[in-house]
């Protein structure tokens, strides 16, 4: 009996390694139609022959460069192999892309592969145009259903390196290279927005679904049992149609699904029963299915930006609210997306404005640690480079967009995402706040006297100023003022509040008391923000109005960061939230220096002063075009007008009060139709290689 029992053992054991063995797939199977797949709530790939566990590590990349947006596919094969070898370099070994890329991103991936014995993979997005969902269409609606597949099509047949998807002839690219070996999976759609997913759900009756290879049970809402009938068809077109099959991810709602949870915590209820339920308005994957023909599996994937609203106020644990998310689920899980941008307006990032590129990378380093420890199975950073096509919602209605790519504004976080930077001008033209005058030339002179003169230049960025003093500066003795006559429309000839006096209707002062205190203002006739602050009063009763074109009145200059919003996960309001957009920052500019800070304003020297001031914050909308923001107490809106100079100024305020002025000059505008630029690795991609190629 004893026998039988240690032989009986010793097969279970057997047995129960074999089984373990198989379900990890570390013996080569014979089915070659996947190489990635999902075990439990984890991914597998097929390397050299074995299945082996895989965590993503990856960066966001797009087809946006200075000069063009993503979708004119301006960006060469020898940019992309450049950019994909940064990327491999910092120690990712994936990128995610959103969308259908161009024939050169693909053929640069092939090449850049060819010699890799490990490979940098892709996460193949497959997007959901929302531009119609903005006309009013349901997201499920025959015709944007129709479109949805016909670019599952599209994409599917593109890695495949098939060039015939006569669906859409449009598509001026010519997909010859199949790099179906390197896609590890599709993302399908976008991070619906939640009265889109209402209103889909209403216009659409309760229905689960049963495909082929996926199906979504009574638990899924309608847009859910939707999301799950295009998954099934992507996977059948694949499979029919070239013999494979790879993962599919779904994009979830993740502030609403940790709400869920915490809901669920509270209450002891779950979350799926259907009693009194109100209409769902979010997506969660969870309820998305897969059948066992259907051998690679599906991920659910969530793009978090750790805003101070969303996230941070929320628990101040980034890691908690990962394990949230990972927790919910019984599928892998992976972070779509986090970002935090570098820039002199931070948006919700920070509290106290700007992020320059140090905190950038910490901060990402930081989200990076908390995803990972929370037991994800992967996270893309958003995003490789910065997007001057970008806006972002407090500044979209300052500014040109069919133009935004010819110029990069200072003023719009959303465009300061990346790990490398497009500054403007060649690198020989570039122009730092530092302690070096050398890129000025007599040529820049403005206007001049013995004991001073004032110099101007400009690029895709910023109006330079600087003052070159004949002896040493001592701002404890000497205020300085710089007055810009900026539009034609309005304007003061004096300031009573500093005592100053101009030859032309000035729109802007630049003030300089001290390296912590400097500031941009503003005419208040001229002044943006407020302007819109109280645009709806000023439109019901107009005659009540107390701006003037000529007013004597210079404000600061501010930015909204953050709209009065509801934050579900905290049961209440998160306040409207303002900063000081004028307010300069004093450092060293230059990214050669050791004490550079990449969102200095300005640097006092021993005897000259250096700033630059974003076209943005001058109410430009568009540079390149020499386009400005018109009377809007005239318009009530925003709209452009063209000008051809500004006009500059110089007073300095002596302790005595006495002031010597500089009369002002004019500076006359250089547009431009094609950008220039060159690219720079930013101090935040340095320290996230630190941190993701460390052993």
């Amino acid at each position: 009996m004893k026998k039988f029992l240690v032989i009986a053992t010793a097969v279970f054991i057997f047995g129960v390694s074999f089984i373990s063995e198989l379900v990890t797939n570390k013996i080569t199977l014979s089915d070659d139609s996947y190489f990635t797949k999902v075990v439990n709530e984890d991914f597998y790939i097929v390397k050299n022959g074995k299945w082996e566990k895989l965590e993503l590590v990856g960066v966001n990349l797009d087809g946006g460069k200075p000069g063009s947006f993503p979708s004119e596919n301006n960006v060469s094969q020898e940019e992309f192999l450049s950019w994909i070898k940064q990327i491999y370099d910092v120690g990712a070994n994936c990128i995610k892309v959103s969308n259908l890329m161009s024939e050169n991103f693909y053929n640069a991936l092939n090449q850049f592969n060819e010699d890799k014995e490990n490979p940098i993979y892709i996460v193949q997005g497959i997007y959901f145009d929302e531009t119609n969902l903005k006309d009013g269409y349901d997201a499920q609606s025959n015709k944007l259903e129709s479109l949805f597949k016909t670019n599952i099509k599209l994409i599917v047949d593109s890695i495949h390196g098939n060039p015939l998807n006569i669906d859409r002839p449009d598509i001026l690219q010519n997909y010859k290279t199949d790099i179906s070996n390197y896609v590890i999976g599709y993302t399908l759609g976008i991070e619906f927005a939640k009265h889109d997913i209402i209103y889909s759900e209403i216009m659409n009756s309760k229905n689960s679904y049963e495909g082929k290879y996926l199906y979504a049970d009574e638990k899924s809402s309608s847009f859910e049992s939707y999301l799950a009938s295009i998954g099934d068809y992507l996977a059948d077109y694949e499979i029919k149609t070239y013999k494979k099959q790879r993962l599919i991810g779904f994009i979830g709602s993740p502030y609403e699904i940790v709400s869920n949870t915490e809901k669920q915590e509270k209450n002891s209820v779950d979350s799926n029963d259907t009693k009194n339920k109100k209409l769902k308005e979010y997506i969660d994957p969870e309820n998305i299915k897969i059948k066992r023909k259907f051998k690679s599996g599906i991920f659910a994937a969530y793009n978090v930006y750790p805003s101070y609203s969303e996230l941070k106020e929320y628990k101040d644990d980034i890691s908690l609210y990962f394990k949230k998310i990972e927790q919910h689920h019984t599928m892998p899980v992976i972070i779509n997306e986090f970002g935090i941008p570098s820039s002199r307006s931070g948006g919700d990032f920070n509290k106290k404005g700007s992020i320059n590129e140090t905190q950038q990378g910490e901060a990402l380093v930081e989200v990076y640690k908390a995803i990972k420890s929370s037991k994800c199975d992967g996270s893309f950073i958003f995003q490789f480079q910065d997007s001057w096509h970008n806006s972002s919602w407090n500044t979209k209605n300052n500014k040109i967009l069919d133009r935004a790519p010819y110029w990069s504004d200072a003023q719009t976080y959303s465009q300061q995402f990346g790990l490398i930077t497009f500054e403007p001008g060649r690198k020989k033209d570039i122009i730092y706040p530092d302690n070096s005058i050398k890129e000025w030339s007599q040529e820049d002179k403005l206007t001049e006297s013995d004991a001073y003169s004032l110099s101007v230049k400009s690029d895709e960025k910023y109006l330079y100023l600087m003052i070159k003093f004949s002896k040493n500066i001592d701002l404890k003795k000497e205020d300085i003022f710089i007055d810009l006559d900026v539009t034609p429309k309005s304007g003061s000839k004096k300031s009573n509040q500093y005592n100053l006096k101009f030859e032309n209707p000035v729109d802007f002062i630049l003030k300089i008391n001290d390296k912590k205190d400097a500031e941009v203002l503003v005419h208040e006739y001229y002044n943006n923000f407020n302007f819109y602050q109280s645009k709806k009063e000023n439109m019901k009763r107009p005659d009540l109005i107390n701006q003037t074109k000529n007013m004597d009145k210079f404000s600061k200059i501010y930015i909204e960061t953050r709209p009065k919003m509801y934050i579900e996960a905290r049961n209440g309001f998160a306040q409207k939230q303002i900063y000081e957009s004028g307010k300069l920052v004093h450092g060293n500019g230059n990214p050669n220096s050791k004490d550079f800070n990449s969102v200095s304003d300005f640097y006092v020297g021993e005897k000259s002063i250096e700033v630059r001031i974003p076209w943005g914050l001058l109410n430009f909308m568009d540079p390149s075009t020499k386009q400005i923001q018109n009377d809007f107490y005239v318009l009530f809106e925003t709209r452009p007008l063209f000008i051809d100079n500004i006009k500059v100024g110089l007073s300095i305020k002596n302790e005595d009060d006495t002031i010597s002025r500089l009369n002002s000059g004019i500076y006359d505008l250089n547009g431009w139709a094609i950008p220039k630029y060159h690219e720079r690795i930013k101090e935040s991609y340095y320290i996230v290689q630190k941190e993701l190629t460390k052993k």
